[in-house]
């Protein structure tokens, strides 16, 4: 680890008093210039006699993207008299940062704290991460102003907190809640069962009204003289693979996020569902190569957002055939298939379709297709100029390609979700329910 490094400037009272002994040069300047020495030598005995205070932070280690956390920050004062310090650090510049309370100061400019002999202070800051992936936090910086109010000492404490930021799910799930068939407190391992839904017998119970007559055991029924319904269970242990595209399309920016954030947010929240379900999990994360591979297993959702955490999406075409030739190698047993990604260019678009009505055989497929709203919003924008009919132009062609693509998938077999960029994650939990419950697998 490196040394803290200490360096001394002078105060505000120190410059003052440099510059009121300044009119004694056209005095006497050997006067001006004994006066300036002595200054000098109490700047540096204060400099001397300022012991540099500790500074220890504490931050999570894991964080959603999108979501403040908090980051706490200690300066200890080893002296026995009180001082005056002030306090920043280093952050990646893809965090946003706040103080936790109004009355403090920027805390890029530095914080001030008043610390009391022998004792510490702690304060707060809240920062967001806008990128996904693995950020740090950096160096702390002090200045402790010395006994006599003329020289600062500035301290750099070597630091790097590494904080894993992961995709989030909150903030797109906040306002959309009552848009879900299940309520997210239910997610976990338990047994899962529904009235009258799936294709694996539960138990069977009194028929009440409003019961599916189909539903109904004339036999058990018969034997116990009032009617019985079998209730059904999702079919447990079944295949979820998740096919993220990481290439070019899903790097653009949409709701201030790659598309792909909003792909793997909606990953996170289908594997926590999986995980009650009791389904076996596979990923697969491509462009034009395979960056990652696992195949299906139990659910394990720390270790599955360490490994969506460090996805990048490249400037590159996705490469289909590829993906889905590997996908078909990989995962024998028949899966629902959840591929994320857009269709815009129709050659790109026509290679998707076939690749997925080729694994269509053996699999079931589900695309969620992430559009972007304003890509439709300027297809239908008032021409002004010919610039604006140009754009507009470009836009309803990319919108009407993009609506054939679509239209392909269904003609195929393929199961698509294709809402707005915000409704993704409810309409595709909702999507991978429908499969279960109605035993499309």
């Amino acid at each position: 680890m490196r040394a803290a490094m200490i360096r001394a400037v002078p105060s505000r009272r120190a410059l003052w008093l440099l510059a009121l002994a300044s009119p004694l040069l056209a005095v006497s300047v050997p006067v001006a210039l004994l006066v300036d020495l002595v200054i000098g030598g109490l700047i540096l005995l204060d400099a001397r006699r300022t012991q540099a205070p500790e500074a220890r932070r504490r931050a999570s280690e894991v964080a959603s993207l999108g979501t403040f956390g908090e980051v706490v920050v200690t300066v200890a004062n080893p002296t026995p008299r009180a001082v005056r310090v002030m306090f920043t650090d280093d952050i990646d510049a893809r965090f946003e940062r706040r103080g936790a309370r109004r009355s403090d100061d920027d805390w890029n400019a530095g914080v001030r704290l008043a610390v009391p002999p022998g004792g510490s202070v702690s304060r707060s800051y809240r920062m967001r991460p806008r990128a996904r992936g693995f950020l740090e936090l950096g160096d702390m910086h002090l200045r402790a102003l010395g006994p006599l109010g003329l020289a600062w000492t500035r301290v750099t404490v070597p630091a790097t907190d590494v904080v894993r930021v992961q995709p989030g799910i909150r903030d797109f799930l906040r306002d959309r809640k009552h848009s879900l068939r299940r309520p997210l407190h239910e997610m976990g391992p338990r047994r899962t069962r529904m009235r009258a839904e799936g294709t694996e017998f539960e138990s069977l119970r009194e028929y009440v009204k409003g019961d599916d007559p189909r539903t109904i055991d004339w036999k058990a029924s018969a034997r116990r003289r009032h009617f019985l319904v079998r209730n059904y269970q999702a079919e447990r242990g079944q295949h979820l693979v998740l096919a993220i595209d990481a290439g070019r399309h899903m790097r653009e920016t949409i709701l201030d996020r790659e598309r792909a954030d909003i792909a793997l947010a909606a990953s996170m929240l289908l594997a926590s569902r999986a995980q009650a379900y009791g389904d076996r999990l596979g990923v697969m994360v491509f462009d034009d190569r395979i960056r990652h591979l696992s195949a299906p297993r139990r659910v394990n959702l720390p270790r599955l957002a360490e490994t969506l955490t460090g996805v990048e999406t490249r400037l590159v075409e996705p490469n289909y055939p590829l993906a889905m030739a590997t996908l078909g190698r990989t995962f024998s047993k028949r899966s629902l298939v959840v591929l994320f990604s857009d269709v815009i260019d129709e050659t790109v678009s026509r290679a998707l379709v076939r690749s997925l009505g080729r694994i269509a055989r053996a699999h079931l497929p589900l695309a969620v297709t992430i559009g972007n709203p304003g890509l439709e919003k300027a297809a239908g924008q008032v021409v002004g100029t010919d610039g604006d009919a140009f754009r507009r132009a470009a836009a309803a062609e990319l919108v009407q390609a993009r609506a054939l693509a679509l239209q392909a998938m269904r003609r195929s077999g393929i199961l698509v979700v294709d809402v707005p960029p915000a409704e993704t994650l409810a309409a595709t939990l909702d999507k991978y329910m429908e499969v279960k419950e109605r035993g499309l697998l």
